[in-house]
């Protein structure tokens, strides 16, 4: 009789002991199948984690974004020794004006702040940071161009048809001199109409007074 109950009693415990292997077995497969890292992680001197089928989708995909943007034609007018932009190309190019929060010319700045192009080039304002937008300024642009006025924290291309100067603005900071200055051409055309204008709308200026002052003085 004891003998029947401690075999018994040892076929509960093993029975038991299966269950919890069984469930603890099944609970891990659940998290693993559940849990599961997006590419694969490697780290110097430790085994790569994750799977690498999604790092090569995503290099995939990378690969064909640069190649649609292959034939595109994105320049910058370099700043020369005396200040100056020189046009890159011919009539027809496309430049980038990042919006940022902080630039070579210092805090809330257009970069390039400066910019030479051709008439008929565009210029895409690129919402590097977020918070800003570019937008033109009333006086302030040559007689004929179109006015523009893009959206806050989004890109904005735009198309330059008429020769002179441009200076736009960030329009939420405005006060902290975050302008910029296109010239078209002959930047002759408009630039002492837009002499006669900066000094009135400097004084609205909080910090960086002379900023708009310095980037007119990079075109003479």
């Amino acid at each position: 009789m004891r003998v029947s109950s401690f075999i018994r009693g040892h076929f509960r415990t093993l029975l038991a002991f299966v269950l919890l292997v069984v469930t603890s077995k099944l609970f891990a497969q659940s998290v693993a199948e559940n849990i599961r890292p997006i590419g694969q992680i490697c780290v110097a001197d430790q085994a790569c984690v994750g799977s690498p089928a999604a790092a090569v989708d995503g290099l995939k995909t990378r690969e064909a974004n640069n190649s649609e943007g292959e034939g595109a034609s994105v320049s910058l007018s370099p700043i020369g020794p005396a200040g100056e932009s020189e046009p890159l190309g011919a009539p027809g190019g496309t430049y980038e004006i990042q919006m940022r929060n902080q630039g070579s010319d210092g805090v809330m700045v257009f970069e390039p702040s400066v910019l030479r192009v051709q008439v008929g080039d565009s210029v895409t304002f690129k919402a590097t940071d977020a918070g800003h937008n570019s937008a033109s300024i009333e006086g302030m642009i040559p007689p004929g161009a179109e006015a523009w006025d893009g959206g806050m924290s989004q890109d904005i291309t735009i198309t330059l048809t008429e020769e002179g100067t441009y200076v736009y603005q960030c329009t939420p900071h405005l006060m902290m001199a975050m302008v910029g200055v296109i010239t078209v051409g002959d930047l002759n055309r408009n630039f002492e109409e837009i002499e006669n204008v900066a000094a009135d709308k400097k004084s609205a200026f909080v910090m960086e007074q002379g900023r708009l002052d310095s980037y007119l003085q990079r075109l003479r």
